[in-house]
């Protein structure tokens, strides 16, 4: 999904090669013996619409428009709001796999309004920007993972788009042409949902100018052209997530993004270091407090090996995406 995209490739960042690649990753979400359905409970849902036909670009303008108004105030859309829950699945590469699990939410609202928690040292870690203000709870852990990181972005002023995004809502709806898309009309389910397989990378030239070359990206997205999961790659690093909420709104209450009245542990600064917060939260996912931080502050080590993808056809799983940072 574009969120989770431009938050891995921008925030988790920092490219770094390796002499081996990354293994493929598995396609099906990986499901614990109590999660399966029973025979019974199959037999009783009600079928599942099909998932998105048509030209690929197509979809995928489909599943991006409604971010438009939420992430840049466009036009396309009324909806201002957005919730996002989303589980980490797989890791690969310089990733340690005690990130899988880790279960994340985002509000987001234009302009410059995003809440987002996550699971860091023991407990979950809350980042809210509220205009040109932002506070984070609880502060003392917060302050603690800043002084640990020695590579975090400088800061940097922000205009109303929520986070810092490098086009406008304008440019927003050409944004499918910037990807190259494999010529494909593949199918598989996720979680007994049917779901549109798009997969691909930036066009040549966008990925030269912007040093992701080695980026790709695999999509699975439903019948109302919302993600059920995304897999992002690049040479040193994949992980996919399984998109567990996606919806959208014309706004939340105002309280959503004032702290609890009862909270006295708070990190407060400005708007122009929400991009720290976030790269220190992403970076810590599911860190102990006997761990240090790992993503881009270590030498890489090679990847450990993951089971090779079951392969698929029509209605089920399928090969794995393409590359990313």
């Amino acid at each position: 999904m574009l969120l989770l995209t431009l938050v891995v490739t921008g925030i988790v960042g920092d490219r770094r090669t390796i002499a081996e690649p990354i293994p493929l990753m598995t396609n099906a979400p990986e499901v614990s013996p109590a999660q399966q359905p029973s025979q019974q409970n199959q037999a009783q849902q009600i079928p599942a619409s099909p998932p998105p036909s048509g030209n690929r670009y197509d979809v995928l303008s489909k599943m991006i428009t409604p971010m438009a108004g939420v992430l840049l105030g466009g036009n396309q859309t009324t909806d201002r709001a957005m919730t996002l829950r989303a589980t980490v699945g797989q890791v690969a590469g310089r990733l340690p796999q005690t990130i899988k699990g880790a279960s994340l939410k985002a509000m987001i609202q234009y302009p410059g309004r995003i809440r987002v928690e996550a699971p860091v040292l023991g407990e979950t870690l809350t980042i809210c920007r509220n205009g040109n203000q932002v506070w984070a709870s609880p502060g003392s852990k917060i302050q603690f993972l800043l002084s640990q990181f020695k590579h975090k972005p400088a800061p940097a002023p922000k205009n109303g788009a929520p986070l810092q995004l490098p086009f406008t809502a304008q440019q927003a709806v050409l944004l499918p042409a910037l990807f190259q898309l494999e010529p494909s009309n593949d199918v598989a389910a996720i979680d007994g949902t049917p779901c549109r397989v798009i997969s691909g990378g930036l066009m040549p030239e966008i990925a030269k100018a912007a040093n992701a070359e080695d980026f790709s990206a695999k999509l699975w997205i439903c019948s109302d052209y919302t993600p059920k999961r995304i897999d992002i790659r690049r040479s040193d690093f994949a992980m996919s997530f399984l998109i567990e909420e996606l919806t959208f709104a014309p706004d939340f209450p105002t309280s959503t993004w004032q702290p609890p009245q009862d909270a006295k542990d708070l990190y407060r600064c400005n708007a122009a270091d929400l991009e720290q917060l976030l790269y220190v939260l992403m970076n810590s996912l599911q860190m102990s407090s006997g761990e240090t931080p790992w993503m881009n502050e270590s030498t890489p080590s090679a990847p450990s090996p993951i089971a090779p993808a079951p392969t698929g056809s029509q209605g089920l799983p399928g090969n794995p995406f393409g590359t990313l940072n």
